[in-house]
């Protein structure tokens, strides 16, 4: 375990402390709460969430949530509205542009791993692809794929509908 630890913890030390995601975040201005929200939201079953169940979900105050929240509504990220049946409660929904900035974020993160796979060896190369495969059959890592391969086929059939 000792090693896995320090494997990781070199990847993510080396892999993009200039031009990488870092500066990617701090040059969009948001706080880490702001970017664990959209983050969740954006990858909830339902996208769509209470403020409530926002906040309970990053372990925060709803009043510490509900300022998190305006900021991202200002900034065109979030949408936030009024529970049809209950007014008191109010619904956030990630915008087309939150789900742009995850992508954006997450492309980052793999072109910066990218990186650090073609330092790789050949015989390291199949190591780690091993590796992840053993993983890659974990249930939640599977059904994530699943998710996001149908995710993708949406956005695709969209397109294509789109430029007929």
């Amino acid at each position: 375990m000792g090693s896995l630890a320090a494997f990781l913890h070199y990847v993510f030390k080396t892999c993009g402390p200039k031009g990488g995601i870092l500066e990617v975040i701090d040059e969009l201005g948001l706080s880490l709460t702001q970017l664990k929200a959209i983050q969740l939201m954006v990858a909830h079953p339902a996208s769509e969430m209470s403020l409530k169940q926002l906040g309970d979900s990053l372990e925060i105050s709803l009043p510490a949530i509900s300022r998190a929240v305006d900021g991202l509504v200002h900034r065109g990220l979030v949408t936030r509205t009024e529970d049809e049946e209950d007014r008191r409660i109010k619904r956030v929904h990630p915008t087309k542009d939150a789900e742009q900035l995850v992508a954006r974020l997450i492309d980052i993160r793999f072109s910066q791993l990218g990186e650090f796979v073609d330092t790789l060896n050949t015989r390291e190369r199949n190591k780690l692809a091993a590796a992840l495969a053993v993983l890659a059959e974990r249930d939640d890592i599977a059904e994530l794929v699943t998710r996001e391969q149908a995710t993708a086929s949406e956005k695709e059939t969209a397109s294509q509908k789109e430029t007929r």
